[in-house]
């Protein structure tokens, strides 16, 4: 099944996202940015992001869906961020509520303003969401 048969999305919509997406990375030294959804379909995604990307999809998908249910077993509250953090940079997944379908998926080799790289996620996410609210995903058969 094809993206185009899973979504539903406006072209200047997608545009507009990529066009987001590459301003978060042009202020800062993340790259590979995307906005996928909770099923694991990317929306959206920078110049920077492979579309190898597209491979990748699901993995942040099922780790939202891990992280979702230890945040409520420890009773932590909603998740907001998942940090990967691998030798070479890592990843950080951002979310906002249960009620959303999509996530920000962004990749850095810079760990050392950590604090600095989440703010400007969540203030960019913040944004984006507003784009999202218009994107609808269809039920799929697999």
């Amino acid at each position: 099944m094809s993206v185009e048969e899973e979504l539903e999305i406006a072209k200047g919509l997608q545009v507009e996202l990529m066009r987001q997406l590459e301003n978060l990375e042009t202020k800062t030294d993340l790259e590979g940015t995307a906005i996928i959804s909770k099923t694991g379909i990317r929306i959206a995604s920078s110049d920077t992001a492979s579309t190898v990307a597209d491979l990748f999809s699901a993995s942040p998908a099922t780790l939202v869906s891990l992280g979702i249910n230890i945040s409520k077993g420890l009773n932590q509250g909603e998740l907001r961020d998942i940090v990967v953090r691998g030798v070479e940079g890592f990843t950080i997944i951002t979310t906002s509520s249960q009620e959303s379908n999509f996530m920000l998926i962004t990749h850095s080799k810079k760990e050392a303003s950590l604090g600095y790289y989440f703010n400007k996620i969540n203030k960019s996410y913040r944004e984006i969401e507003k784009l999202l609210k218009d994107v609808k995903i269809k039920s799929a058969f697999y």
